[in-house]
């Protein structure tokens, strides 16, 4: 048989989220003329979604690029598409207390800001939590304060923070999450909300790929590696002159082709690869990894997909017919006066307590009158269980105790993320436990070499935003995996950088 490098390599792309389209396209930049990508639902994307509430288009998903800068790939994209001439303007920032009092905005905004500075610690192998942390940090900020009601607001809003930070990392206690979190990781600047808008990245991604190679509804149930299956390429029919016996003979000679991989679907299709990019979520990992690799994962890997955890939060938007808030409004936040930084954690009995940030979706010719309520961890697993009309009346009690209006009329519809509950996803993105830190992540997205077939290399390769130590968590981080696992193949087949995308810089 010919030497792999002798022919073009059959690639298989599993999964059409941001990190599969993302080395896809790649893929095809670099001239691999045989990749095709296998989605196991019936929608591209992934956790990058798109919904219509209204006559608005609303992401379902992500919808803040983590780094507004030209060093930002999704930033880059959308900015140089002119998308991003629709965003609108932070809108300002309200604060009511459970007393059904407005708290003054600048000093909740100032204790805010100190409270995040708090919890974005960049230390290193501290094997502490972040809410032990959280707490230590913001009871030396309070104590050193004379005025004993400045003590009462910093305490109060120093809890709205870790509640908040729950929300970013998708759990449900601050003492579960390592403070080690950051040590790897790469700021890219501000964050920028692209209400309506993330999900054009996709389409970006589609871009020039052929869509006979993106097959719709083929969920993998077995990934068989290192292996030697074989598979007869397409021979002419012989010509009537042609002995039958001489066509045989070509076909046993130099047409039967040896891969490393077969893929096995749930509809019993089977498909034949030299390389297959897995792009699964860590969420389907924890659930699947153990059967749906055969041989199995390596130790090691197992291990990794096993202590990282896979956090969940959901959007409740919430249709209104005219805005009860003010004009200019971009968030508002409701903080309780018996919560204390010492322990943020959600509790499910009291699950309300949890859904403190609103987000008004700007602006409203876009939109028209739209809340995003936000909530982390278990409460987010709950939510994903209630009808609408529950939601609604709750929803709608609670905000007229925070608002002191008792006029405050029901939404008109009502629409709740369900990421925990989706079979292919199990959730919304990565955080690190207490005891682990990033470096694990460069384990999970080593490639699978051959043991039996050695000099077959990269057979299982890995990409997503939780093989990225770096930007885990992130839109771009998927999208740069995606196009680390490209690169890493073109380097393997001497493929020179293709002409029509820019290298990334490493992070």
């Amino acid at each position: 048989m010919k030497g792999m490098t002798q022919r073009s390599p059959s690639i298989v792309v599993v999964g059409a989220g941001v990190a599969g389209l993302a080395a896809a396209k790649r893929l095809k930049e670099y001239g691999f003329d045989d990749v095709t990508v296998l989605e196991a639902s019936e929608k591209v994307g992934g956790r990058v979604a798109a919904a219509t509430i209204g006559s608005a288009c609303v992401d379902t998903g992500a919808q803040y690029i983590h780094g507004a800068t030209d060093e930002n790939p999704v930033y880059c994209l959308l900015k140089n598409s002119g998308l991003l001439s629709q965003v609108s303007e932070d809108g300002s920032e309200k604060f009511y207390n459970n007393k059904r009092q407005e708290v003054d905005a600048d000093v909740a905004t100032r204790v805010y800001k100190i409270g995040e500075d708090i919890l974005r610690y960049h230390g290193s192998s501290t094997g502490k939590s972040l809410g032990e942390h959280f707490a230590e940090k913001t009871k030396a900020v309070i104590d050193s304060s004379e005025d004993d009601e400045m003590k009462i607001r910093m305490q109060n809003v120093f809890a709205l923070v870790g509640k908040d930070m729950l929300i970013d990392i998708g759990a449900s206690d601050l003492h579960s999450v390592s403070l080690d979190s950051w040590e790897y990781y790469t700021n890219m600047g501000e964050d920028l909300d692209v209400p309506g808008l993330m999900f054009r990245l996709v389409d970006m991604l589609l871009e020039d790929f052929p869509k006979e190679r993106l097959l719709m509804k083929r969920e993998v149930s077995k990934i068989k590696w290192d292996g030697s299956f074989s598979a007869v390429k397409d021979v002419p029919a012989p010509p009537s002159d042609e002995s039958l016996s001489a066509h045989t003979e070509a076909v046993s000679e130099g047409n039967v082709r040896q891969y490393p991989v077969c893929i096995v679907c749930e509809n019993g299709e089977e498909i034949l690869t030299d390389h297959v990019i897995v792009t699964v979520s860590l969420g389907f990992l924890k659930a699947q990894a153990l059967n749906l690799f055969s041989p199995s994962l390596p130790a090691e890997k197992m291990e990794v997909i096993n202590k990282l955890c896979f956090g969940n939060i959901a959007k409740i938007f919430l249709e209104y017919e005219q805005a009860f808030w003010e004009d200019g409004v971009g968030t508002f936040s409701f903080i309780y006066e018996d919560d204390s930084p010492t322990s943020v954690s959600t509790n499910t009995t009291q699950w309300l307590k949890n859904i403190q940030l609103f987000s008004v979706l700007r602006p409203k010719e876009r939109f028209g009158n739209i809340l995003i309520g936000w909530c982390p961890g278990d409460i987010a697993d709950l939510i994903e269980t209630m009808t609408e009309e529950d939601l609604s009346s709750a929803i709608t009690e609670h905000l007229r105790m925070f608002f002191g209006k008792s006029d405050i009329p029901p939404p008109k519809s009502v629409h709740s993320t369900k990421w925990g509950s989706n079979r292919f996803i199990k959730g919304s993105y990565t955080y690190l436990p207490v005891g682990v830190n990033g470096q694990v992540m460069d384990t999970l997205a080593q490639p699978l070499m051959g043991s039996h077939r050695p000099t077959v290399n990269l057979q299982v390769m890995f990409a997503g935003e939780a093989t990225m130590k770096s930007l885990y968590g992130t839109v771009h981080g998927a999208l740069l995996s995606g196009h680390r696992e490209a690169d890493r193949l073109a380097k393997h087949y001497n493929k020179d950088p293709p002409s029509t995308a820019s290298l990334d810089k490493q992070v």
